[in-house]
């Protein structure tokens, strides 16, 4: 949709823009404006980068004429003491009424019941061919924080062509595409045949793995379970009904680690179990109590600590919140791992599991992308 202005008043050193769609305004001071400046000597139009020297713009710049083109498609400034005319497009404006770093997305949190009703799969043969499939395959995952390909040959290449459209592998100490079985090829529970808890993966990592990709590539056992939690969901219900501990878990920062000292690794980092963003709002949920490592708090905080710690944990098992599918050949599961909490039944058997993580920037840029292809706002 093509964002219109309404109107362009020069205040002292500062532009107030209105909207045709009637949003709220904007206010963008000359200096800023200036800045950003989008004719090629001012911001390379190949790359997108600033090539001016934002430091010699002066302080007091002032405009000369201020202005709207093209039915309000542009704004134009005319700039005083210089031969040098600024013009923006008004989607480039309007782009602005929101963080430039946050994907813009409809999220739909969820209990059983509502996901049961909710359609969250697509083909593998035209996942792979047609960018609209792929979008679409990419809006339910950030809308619902999972979703399947489905009709997926059971093979290694297979599972790395969904991951490869998708984005490049991540590597981490469990290499990059990784195919195991209960083995123990690493210090996890993952390799073992035990059943795990709700939990989500790289606690001990600075920037944990924005997403995760399982295809499970033989399952001659019974058991194994997958059950998936939408963190969201559980974050919503802990505000409106324990807001203590709701807040306790925003501020107290939890360390994760992992330990393969053998191997050399010995990974630990910390963040909140609900991580919020500059705004308040929640950005990421980080929970395994496995990797959580041992730290002190004054005795007053560790009863309070532990009280939410169990509150949020008393949620995890709750079944009515539960997702729960048996993995088997075919099927690519894509999950949101700062969102979605992953868990499995102890299983007897053979079971091979395949899966990548892939980074939470490159998943949102090829969204991103593919919304600029279709014509979508980004």
């Amino acid at each position: 949709m093509t964002a219109l202005l309404r109107g362009a008043t020069l205040k002292g050193r500062d532009v107030e823009l209105n909207w045709s769609d009637g949003e709220p305004g904007l206010a963008l001071s000359l200096f800023w404006l200036r800045d950003h400046c989008q004719l090629p000597q001012s911001h390379h139009p190949e790359t997108r980068q600033r090539l001016h020297d934002t430091f010699k713009i002066p302080t007091a710049i002032a405009a000369q004429a201020v202005g709207l083109e093209d039915n309000g498609r542009v704004l134009r400034i005319d700039w005083a003491g210089e031969d040098h005319v600024s013009r923006y497009d008004a989607n480039f404006l309007a782009a602005l009424r929101r963080d430039p770093d946050v994907l813009p997305i409809r999220r739909r949190t969820w209990d059983r019941d509502i996901i049961a009703r909710a359609t969250l799969q697509v083909p593998y043969e035209d996942f792979l061919k047609d960018d609209a499939v792929l979008k679409d395959y990419l809006e339910k995952v950030e809308s619902y924080g999972f979703a399947f390909v489905e009709g997926v040959p059971g093979t290694p290449e297979a599972t790395r062509a969904v991951a490869k459209r998708i984005a490049y592998i991540r590597e981490t100490i469990f290499g990059g595409y990784w195919d195991f079985t209960a083995n123990m090829e690493h210090k996890d529970t993952a390799y073992t045949s035990m059943a795990i808890g709700p939990h989500t993966d790289g606690t001990y990592a600075f920037d944990a793995p924005g997403y995760q990709m399982f295809h499970c590539l033989a399952a001659d056992c019974t058991g194994g379970e997958n059950v998936l939690i939408d963190g969201f969901m559980i974050a919503e219900i802990m505000k409106r009904d324990h807001p203590a501990d709701y807040k306790l878990l925003t501020e107290i920062a939890i360390p994760g680690q992992y330990l393969d000292h053998e191997n050399g690794i010995h990974l630990m980092a910390r963040r909140p179990l609900f991580r919020l963003n500059d705004a308040g709002q929640l950005a990421q949920v980080s929970y395994n109590n496995h990797d959580r490592a041992p730290f002190t708090l004054s005795l007053s905080q560790q009863t309070a600590f532990y009280r939410a710690l169990t509150t949020f944990a008393q949620l995890c098992a709750d079944e009515t919140l539960h997702y729960r599918r048996r993995l088997l050949p075919g099927s690519v599961l894509l999950f949101d791992n700062w969102r979605v909490l992953h868990a499995r039944d102890a299983y007897t058997g053979y079971r091979r599991l395949a899966g990548v993580y892939l980074n939470k920037e490159d998943v949102e840029s090829r969204l991103r992308v593919l919304r600029i292809k279709a014509g979508e706002p980004v």
